[in-house]
């Protein structure tokens, strides 16, 4: 458990020309969450668009983020998609990215494809980071910013990885999102989902005569209602 985390947004459209991803909305659904939450001061936010392939390794060197989140496509071969030094979509495969986060997992604990057809991709990193996140099928714009709104607004609440995902997969369903089965979670053989990835806030002691009548059962002042 750490005192502050820090989450990097990945984010990349190189198909942009043809329906473009809502990445704007799904970056600030982020930050509206956690700035809600109990911990908000120990969390932050930092984003990074139009990711290309030779950003990738520096902006996570940059920003020794513990949790990383990639906004954009994918496919079943197990690639994500990015950019090219001309803006072009680029392949990388999961192979690839298996072996850059796991040089990095000593710091890197959680990560999210918030793509179409990442699970491939998450099989892998989920032998090399304690917590990788993806999805099984396509999962359209709106549901992907729910989803990622709901995690991160448990997370910044305190709440284990593992909850919050529980609890994204619940709120797609509260909203009758047929794609609450689509989002897959995957846990590093060793790694305890019942410990908290951020600390959450220390509450002071209650005051000695509040404690007092604790003890005691009593009320400290008349019932109102």
């Amino acid at each position: 458990m750490r005192d502050r985390i820090k989450v990097l947004f990945l984010a990349s459209d190189p198909f942009r020309d043809r329906a473009p991803l809502r990445l704007d909305d799904e970056v600030r659904a982020i930050e509206h969450a956690m700035r809600r939450g109990r911990a908000c001061d120990r969390v932050e936010l930092a984003a990074y668009f139009a990711a290309r392939t030779r950003d990738l390794q520096d902006a996570l060197l940059l920003h020794d983020p513990q949790v990383v989140h990639f906004a954009g496509h994918g496919d079943d071969s197990g690639v994500l998609y990015l950019s090219d030094e001309h803006g072009r979509p680029r392949p990388v495969g999961k192979d690839a990215l298996g072996k850059l986060f796991g040089i990095l997992s000593e710091w890197i604990k959680v990560v999210i494809l918030n793509g179409c057809d990442t699970l491939p991709t998450v099989d892998v990193l989920g032998e090399v980071v304690d917590y990788a996140i993806g999805m099984n099928r396509p999962l359209g714009d709106a549901s992907a910013i729910v989803f990622a709104e709901a995690f991160y607004g448990a997370l910044g609440m305190g709440q284990t990885v593992q909850a919050s995902f529980d609890l994204a997969v619940h709120q797609l369903e509260l909203a009758g999102n047929a794609g609450s089965a689509i989002p897959v979670l995957r846990i590093r053989p060793g790694v305890d989902p019942a410990v908290p990835l951020v600390a959450g806030p220390t509450l002071p002691p209650p005051p000695r005569r509040e404690r007092a009548a604790r003890a005691l059962g009593r009320r400290t002042s008349p019932a109102t209602r």
